[in-house]
């Protein structure tokens, strides 16, 4: 029962940040547009499924590299709640859905390829979505591994 609590906890933070996050960058809004637009020139020579592999790659590292940092978080973060495992769920949802927002934010930038550079299908779309998917949910389970294991 504990487990599809975690389960349930963790999925709705997901859920809850990849629909609050935004991918809009609008012309001076912000200081790398000029980087970004140079960054989308250069990958217009290269095909979809080499843009995805590329996004793919970028975001499956800041998911991975993210990991640890955010599990030493937890544990600082859980040796000093006071508010039972419904505190150390929460400790937890934070910690993943911080992993969410980069996921999120990897794919709305293949959404990005596939309807600016790409085919417009979603085929290769969802084979890389899919994979970044992956990614977070094994460094997600590792965090939720450390509120099983300090919920004990």
């Amino acid at each position: 029962m504990k487990k599809i609590t975690i389960l349930g906890i963790v999925l709705s933070g997901l859920f809850l940040t990849a629909c609050s996050a935004t991918g809009n960058v609008e012309k001076g809004e912000s200081s790398s547009y000029k980087t970004e637009k140079t960054n989308e020139a250069k990958s217009e020579k290269l095909t979809e499924e080499q843009q995805d592999q590329a996004i793919l790659d970028e975001y499956s590292k800041k998911i991975t590299d993210a990991t640890p940092g955010l599990i030493d978080e937890y544990n600082a973060e859980a040796t000093s709640n006071t508010s039972g495992l419904e505190g150390l769920a929460t400790i937890s949802n934070s910690k993943v859905s911080k992993l969410a927002e980069i996921s999120t934010e990897g794919m709305s930038k293949m959404a990005k390829v596939m309807m600016s550079n790409g085919s417009g299908k979603q085929d290769t779309y969802n084979e890389f979505s899919k994979k970044l998917t992956d990614v977070y949910t094994t460094e997600a389970a590792k965090i939720t591994e450390a509120y099983t294991s300090s919920a004990q």
